[in-house]
């Protein structure tokens, strides 16, 4: 059911979401509900806001090369979080699998009845009402939003599930060992989207800057977005004919469940890893027959083309 339906039901609900708006632990407990984001990455639509208080970020290739954001948090952003565009064919399988609400502008007829038939609790530009709003100094479509109490709003209205799952155990960075060393790592979502990550120490994580359009930083805030770790997890990826662009361009699926090769990038070091997805909750990644360190904070997951690796 979407936000819209349940509205005009006159029945709230209120999910554990946002229940405790100043709290912002990063494991969800039994009363919290995931939400996932869709935000865009078109250069029209950097800086983008809110990333920076997520759980988790994936990103993936789209139609034409460009990349897209789901972004799932576990409690609330401290502020706004865009600008938010549509839903892809793996974002059902993302929300499937953490099952999050999802938040999003739109998407094609297929994705809509996809999302409707697995039952996942979703709010788009249509049935959100005021929870999605534009911004008026950013050109359209790369201007839709929504923000810490809008967001509030909209869990309260989608009854989502409380999460079933935890994040990974963390390792703080002075305790990473093994692996090699790392400072720069490029990541190959595409031919055209090939984005840039940089260990700072100081910071204490990574840095990622855009080959176009240089460091990526938040909109509202103006500081850099640090990563944690860094995660490229490589999937089968295949064209699918269901979602294709105004430019006629074909969209990908890509199949985030099963096992696989990754490289995990943490305290500067670098780790070749299998990752294994089950029906719920993050993948593990495993390291040399043991938990790849993960470092508290952001992780940010690249999804790539199997046999692609990051330099």
């Amino acid at each position: 059911m979407n936000v819209k339906a349940i509205r005009a039901s006159g029945v709230v609900l209120i999910t554990g979401f946002l229940t405790a708006c100043g709290v912002n632990a990063l494991t969800p407990s039994s009363q919290s509900a995931p939400l996932l984001v869709q935000v865009e990455n078109l250069p029209a639509a950097r800086p983008q806001s809110g990333l920076q208080d997520a759980a988790i970020v994936y990103e993936y290739v789209t139609e034409g090369g460009i990349s897209r954001f789901s972004v799932i948090y576990t409690s609330p952003p401290k502020g706004r979080v865009g600008p938010i565009r549509s839903a892809r064919p793996v974002t059902i399988s993302l929300a499937k699998i953490y099952g999050a609400a999802l938040i999003y502008s739109g998407g094609s007829t297929y994705i809509q009845s996809q999302i409707q038939s697995a039952g996942i609790p979703h709010a788009d530009q249509n049935s959100a009402n005021a929870d999605l709003f534009r911004d008026s100094s950013r050109m359209p479509p790369h201007n839709l939003y929504s923000d810490r109490s809008h967001l509030s709003d909209l869990a309260g209205h989608l009854n989502a599930s409380p999460a079933s799952w935890s994040l990974w155990s963390r390792a703080s960075p002075a305790s990473v060992t093994g692996g090699k060393p790392a400072s720069r790592v490029t990541v190959p979502i595409s031919d055209t989207e090939t984005p840039r990550f940089t260990y700072d120490s100081s910071a204490g994580g990574w840095k990622r800057s855009e080959p176009d359009t240089g460091a990526f930083i938040d909109g509202d805030t103006s500081s850099p977005v640090v990563v944690s770790t860094l995660i490229v997890q490589q999937v089968v990826i295949t064209p699918t004919s269901q979602v294709v662009d105004v430019n006629g361009q074909t969209g990908v699926d890509h199949d985030v469940m099963g096992s696989g090769k990754a490289q995990v990038f943490t305290a500067g070091r670098e780790f070749d890893a299998t990752w294994t997805q089950n029906s719920s909750g993050p993948p593990s990644f495993t390291a040399d027959s043991s938990p790849a360190p993960i470092a508290p904070g952001l992780v940010w997951i690249c999804l790539v083309a199997t046999g692609s690796v990051a330099t």
